[in-house]
C-alpha cells in the first residue's frame, strides 16, 4: 500500500517509533512531512533531513503539496486522539489514514523480522542484537524504541533480509508483527489504559508469539534452563498456561523463539562480556547473545561485538563522573525499573547518598502503581519528584506528583521542577545524582551540572 504514495505526513512525529520510521521514510526517498506538539532531539534530527514539521494546529499551515488526497498518506501514533483538530482535518478530507503500527507491519513483511517485546529491556536488547549483527557483517534494519549510541540513530537501513523491531504492547501495536523469531523479555502489569486486567495482558502475549513463524519445536519443560544463572523458558507456541507461568513464577522469566536450544548451548553463553556492565545488562547481553547464535553469529564475533558496544541513549546514561559529582540520567519509569537502576547505582557507589530526581510518567500508570512506586522510591537517601509527565494522557482527578510525595515514607523529600530545583541543589550539594523518567527530565542535567560543577 505504502508503494502507491509518495507523501507521508506523520501525526505525532516526535515519539521514538514514529521519528524512526519517518527517517527510514525519508531515507526511502518520500516526502515527509509532519507534526508534533513537542520538539526534541528527535525531531531536531528529521528536521536535518530536510522534513517540514510544524508545532501547531492550525490546518492552513499544512504544506500545500501534501493536500493532494491520492499522494499522500497520513500515520498516527496511538497518543493522537480521534478528536485531534488535524487527524479531523485528513479523515473529513478522505485521506488514507493509518496507526503507526499498520505501517510498520506493511515495512517489516519484506523481511525476516526478529521481534522483541516485553515490560523491560527490549530496547536495550533490540540495540545490542543490532550492533552484534552489524559487527558480524549481517547489515541488519532495525526499528528501536531508544537511541543507539554507536549509531546515533533510533533505526538502520541494512542490505539483509534481517530486520530487528522493538515491539511495542502498548495498544497491543505488537500483534501487527509476523515475527521468524520473537523474545519476550518480561511480563508486568503495565498499560491500564490499553489492557483490561492481567488476563488480557497475558492473552495478547500469548497471540504475540502465535504470531510468530510456524517450524519451531515446542520445549514443554516449565522448569526451563538457565543461562549464568538467569531462569529462561524455551518455547514456540506458547499457550495461555505458559505464559502465565511466565508472569507468576520469577519477574526475570523469558520466552524465546528458539528451535531446539539446549543446556549444551546456554553453555556456549559464558560470555566475556564488558566489566562496566552491571547486572541488568548483562542479563541483556545474554539474551541478544542467545538470539544472535539462532542466526549464526559465533561466540568469538558476539564478544568482539560487545568491545566496541557503546550503549543505549538515557540506559543508566553517564553524563559527569568524577570524585566531585556523578550524574546518571536513566528511562526508568516503571517501579521494577526504579528498583533495578536504584539497586545497581548503590552496588557501584555503596558508601554514597543517592539523591534521584524522578519525574512520573503517566497518570494511569501512577495511579495503578502507586503502592509499588511509595515502596520502590523510599529506598532512596533523597528524593525530588516533578510533575507527572502526561504524554497521551488527561489528569486524572487526586493524582499528582504532590500526593505521592506524601505517601512516601523518606526524611528528605522534595517537590520540584525545572525551574525551582536550583534551590535544592544548591541546598543540598549532592555527589551522586540519577535522573529518571521517560517524559523530557533529562532536560534538566544542563542545570545540574551548572549548579554542582
Amino acid at each position: 500500500m505504502i508503494s502507491k504514495f509518495k507523501n507521508i505526513y506523520f501525526l505525532g512525529i516526535g515519539g521514538t517509533g514514529m521519528s524512526g520510521l519517518a527517517g527510514w521514510c525519508v531515507e526511502k526517498k518520500y516526502n515527509v512531512f509532519g507534526y508534533d506538539k513537542n520538539n526534541n532531539n528527535f525531531i531536531a534530527n528529521l528536521k536535518e533531513k530536510g522534513v517540514l514539521i510544524s508545532h501547531d494546529l492550525l490546518t492552513k499551515n499544512i504544506p500545500n503539496k501534501i493536500l493532494d488526497v491520492k499522494k499522500t498518506l497520513v500515520v498516527y501514533t496511538p497518543a493522537i486522539k480521534k478528536n485531534h483538530p488535524l487527524y479531523l482535518f485528513f479523515r473529513e478530507n478522505n485521506f488514507t489514514i493509518i496507526k503507526r503500527a499498520e505501517l510498520l507491519s506493511e515495512i517489516s513483511l519484506n523481511y525476516s523480522v526478529i521481534a522483541i517485546a516485553g515490560t523491560h529491556g527490549k530496547t536495550t536488547i533490540s540495540i545490542m542484537l543490532a550492533h552484534i549483527l552489524v559487527s558480524a557483517g549481517y547489515s541488519p534494519n532495525a526499528f528501536f524504541g531508544g537511541m543507539s549510541k554507536n549509531y546515533h540513530s533510533n533505526f538502520l537501513i541494512g542490505k539483509s533480509n534481517f530486520m530487528i523491531i522493538e515491539a511495542d504492547e502498548f495498544d497491543k501495536s505488537f500483534l501487527q508483527l509476523t515475527p521468524i523469531l520473537s523474545l519476550i523479555t518480561s511480563i508486568d502489569r503495565d498499560h491500564v489504559d490499553t489492557y483490561t486486567d492481567t488476563k488480557d495482558m497475558l492473552n495478547s502475549y500469548s497471540q504475540f508469539l502465535s504470531n510468530s513463524c510456524e517450524g519451531y519445536k515446542t520445549n514443554n519443560n516449565q522448569e526451563g534452563v538457565k543461562i549464568n544463572g538467569f531462569p529462561v523458558v524455551l518455547s514456540s507456541k506458547v499457550d495461555k498456561k505458559n505464559v502465565q507461568y511466565l508472569f507468576t513464577v520469577n519477574k526475570y522469566l523469558s520466552s524465546l523463539e528458539l528451535n531446539k536450544l539446549t543446556e549444551k548451548d546456554c553453555g556456549f553463553l559464558n560470555l566475556k562480556l564488558p566489566k562496566h556492565m552491571c547486572n541488568h545488562n548483562v542479563y541483556n547481553a545474554i539474551l541478544a547473545a542467545t538470539l544472535a547464535k539462532k542466526i549464526g553469529i559465533s561466540k568469538k564475533q558476539i564478544e568482539f561485538a560487545f568491545k566496541s558496544f557503546k550503549g543505549v541513549k538515557r540506559r543508566f546514561d553517564y553524563h559527569f563522573q568524577s570524585n566531585k559529582l556523578v550524574l546518571i540520567d536513566d528511562y526508568a519509569h516503571h517501579p521494577k525499573e526504579l528498583d533495578v537502576l536504584i539497586n545497581s547505582v548503590r552496588k557501584l557507589y555503596p558508601d554514597q547518598k543517592i539523591f534521584l530526581i524522578f519525574q512520573p510518567h503517566l497518570f494511569s500508570r501512577t495511579k495503578d502503581l502507586e503502592k509499588e512506586f511509595c515502596k520502590i522510591l523510599g529506598k532512596v537517601d533523597q528524593l525530588v519528584l516533578f510533575d507527572i509527565y502526561a504524554a497521551r494522557e488527561k489528569p486524572i482527578d487526586g493524582i499528582c506528583s504532590e500526593n505521592l510525595l506524601k505517601k512516601i515514607t523518606l526524611e528528605h523529600k522534595w517537590y520540584s521542577d525545572f525551574h525551582s530545583i536550583h534551590k535544592i541543589l544548591h541546598k543540598n550539594s549532592p555527589n551522586l545524582v540519577v535522573t529518571a523518567g521517560a517524559g523530557d527530565i533529562h532536560q534538566v542535567i544542563p542545570t545540574i551540572k551548572s549548579i554542582l560543577l
